[in-house]
């Protein structure tokens, strides 16, 4: 589905703009933010397959990172963290992203990737910036990315007709089920789930905390964070879509690639 708009323009190896929250507070949670893994564990995917990473934000300057994503748990499950944490380039760009508002038109990145955590819901879909970098990026045969509760960030973006970007399209996102189990469904804006649906997506909702990721033309989305490095590794797989023909794609680096998976 959709597969012919990443046929219709020239996508060169390069760069990935990884968008975060600017949020620390959702409701009645504090001390919240992007979920690490979902930056880091995707950065060394697309660093080491050479591409370079900027980090952006909704405001610019320092990411908030939820507390509960430096777990003990959460180190054992993603070595990445560790690694990041003690990347000292990483975390300078962790703690001065660049603004939203410095993006240029069109945009100047091969691919656009939104990272999760509960932050993500309270200033990603109401930020105009947010979806103009969406939209244009959309416009101009740009891969966009989203996981967990980053799709929220999709709810902004519009195609060039004006409509949703979300329509007709199937994606993953952390679900209904998944929010109750954390506890924090209350502290919620609204039901991620629910909301892309009535954007007019097809949501498909894999089992609670395991992999699921699916990529449908230009979008590729991921459930929660165990299907982080999946969004990375079908990013990088349509990535080497070309007009003349399917380029040559070195192998993926730190993640086993199958195939692509579409609705």
């Amino acid at each position: 589905m959709h597969e012919h708009e990443l046929t219709q323009f020239a996508v060169a190896r390069g760069q990935v703009l990884m968008v975060c929250t600017s949020a620390a507070d959702v409701g009645d949670r504090h001390d919240t933010g992007v979920w690490l893994c979902e930056v880091a564990v995707p950065y060394y995917i697309f660093k080491g397959n050479g591409y370079d990473v900027t980090f952006a934000s909704i405001s610019g300057g320092p990411i908030p990172v939820d507390k509960a994503a430096l777990s003990e748990a959460e180190l054992r499950q993603h070595p990445e963290l560790a690694r990041f944490l003690a990347d000292d380039s990483a975390m300078q760009q962790l703690s001065a992203s660049v603004p939203l508002s410095s993006v240029s038109r069109p945009p100047a990145y091969d691919c656009v990737f939104l990272a999760g955590g509960q932050g993500a819901m309270a200033d990603m879909p109401g930020s105009k910036e947010l979806g103009r970098v969406l939209s244009d990026a959309a416009q101009h045969g740009k891969l966009i990315a989203a996981v967990c509760h980053g799709p929220a960030g999709l709810l902004g973006a519009v195609d060039a007709a004006g409509r949703p970007l979300l329509a007709g399209r199937t994606v993953a996102c952390f679900t209904a089920q998944e929010e109750d189990k954390t506890g924090a469904a209350g502290c919620m804006p609204f039901q991620l789930e629910q909301k892309l649906r009535e954007a007019g997506a097809c949501v498909r909702a894999g089992q609670p905390g395991e992999e699921n990721a699916l990529r449908d033309g230009f979008l590729v989305t991921g459930q929660n964070h165990a299907s982080a490095a999946r969004v990375a590794s079908l990013v990088l797989e349509a990535l080497s879509v070309h007009p003349a023909g399917p380029e040559v794609a070195a192998p993926i680096v730190g993640h086993a690639a199958g195939a692509v998976t579409e609705a």
